[in-house]
């Protein structure tokens, strides 16, 4: 029918504008957090890509469902206040028509966000872990950052640089030191990090600086000079990342059904696809418009809705994991009851009566 093709070609647009907006949102407030940890010197700036690609994958199944959502709600609102939905309803085509193409739509979204929940994102997780433990053990100077101290690993050394510049130079440089017991300070004018061609080891050249050792007044206190110091910065051992259960394959998950955190991550990552069906349901209950009022009361609406829905399926995997839920009931209490309240807001635009009876009544009072 040329009014299902319509309805597809424009809503499966508007639902990919507003996840490419949502992406773009989520990346520049991921990428924000990284740049500040690297300037803190948390993170090497050499991972930072890494890990933005990383968590932007993780997101992906959180973020399909509200761009669905919205895409429907606004494709149809929009329908209303250009009074297509008007000249549909003279044709014998009501609302309800539209819940088959917008079922077809929701299953072609959940199939991406179930493959998103239960294998891309536990996949994500388990290699931002892994991203994370290798760079809190890398033994790589870039770790060093300008206006930071910064703990060399394997060194025993707290380095302070003044300035970086682009070709990587070391300017006004401050380290301190812990050798054979006795405190050493160092200070030097500029520094570059090198690689020895035949072993690969790794060492910070200092240049003309000066190298204080011992206690100040003691007899062993001594004040060398120099004009190139080299030290080596030897690499730690990488440990094991241990995987979070977020980030359990759900094979693994599936093989500890006794343990209370994995039934709860299974029913958080079933709920991300159900999530997606039940706000197809409100989508429709929320897209009438009035063209007096306007859409944004109806998207404010679906906005909270939302908000609420996702709050509730949080609340109740915390209430799994601490044992506040018995398992059986897992998050269906939450799609159950949300189910039900969508079933009365399209009984009652069905029938074309307000969506809240009772308040209107009152209002009306």
């Amino acid at each position: 029918m040329i009014i299902n093709r319509a309805f597809y070609r424009e809503a499966g647009t508007t639902t990919l504008a507003i996840a490419a907006v949502l992406l773009v949102v989520m990346v520049l407030m991921s990428m924000t957090t990284l740049l500040g940890r690297a300037a803190r010197g948390e993170q090497s700036e050499t991972v930072l890509y890494i890990l933005l690609g990383f968590q932007t994958l993780a997101k992906l199944d959180v973020l399909l469902p509200l761009a669905f959502y919205l895409g429907i709600l606004l494709t149809l609102s929009r329908w209303y206040r250009d009074s297509e939905m008007t000249v549909l309803a003279a044709c014998g085509i009501g609302l309800m028509h539209f819940m088959r193409p917008i079922a077809v739509l929701a299953l072609a979204f959940g199939i991406l966000v179930a493959a998103g929940a239960f294998y891309f994102t536990p996949l994500a997780t388990r290699q931002i872990e892994n991203v994370k433990i290798e760079s809190t053990h890398r033994s790589e100077p870039s770790l060093i950052a300008a206006g930071v101290f910064t703990e060399l690993p394997g060194a025993g050394r707290i380095i302070y640089v003044e300035k970086i510049n682009e070709q990587g130079d070391l300017q006004g440089i401050f380290s301190s030191s812990l050798e054979a017991g006795k405190q050493g300070v160092l200070v030097a004018q500029s520094g570059n990090s090198f690689t020895d061609p035949k072993t690969g080891d790794k060492f910070v050249a200092l240049h003309d600086g000066t190298f204080y050792e011992g206690a100040p007044g003691a007899p062993d206190y001594r004040i060398v000079e120099f004009s190139v110091y080299n030290f080596r910065i030897e690499p730690k051992k990488i440990g094991e990342a241990p995987v979070p259960t977020a980030g359990l394959p759900t094979i693994a998950l599936l093989g500890r059904l006794a343990n209370r955190d994995a039934i709860a991550e299974l029913h958080w990552r079933l709920g991300k696809t159900i999530a997606l069906f039940v706000l197809m349901l409100y989508a429709v209950a929320f897209a009438y418009t009035d063209v007096r009022r306007g859409r944004m009361s109806n998207l404010f609406v679906a906005i909270v809705v939302y908000f609420v829905y996702s709050n509730l399926l949080g609340i109740g995997e915390t209430m799994l994991q601490n044992g506040r839920l018995p398992l059986a009931a897992g998050l269906w209490w939450v799609h159950g009851g949300m189910v039900l309240v969508a079933v009365y807001l399209l009984r009652q635009r069905a029938r074309n009566r307000p969506l809240l009876a009772m308040l209107a009544r009152w209002g009306r009072g």
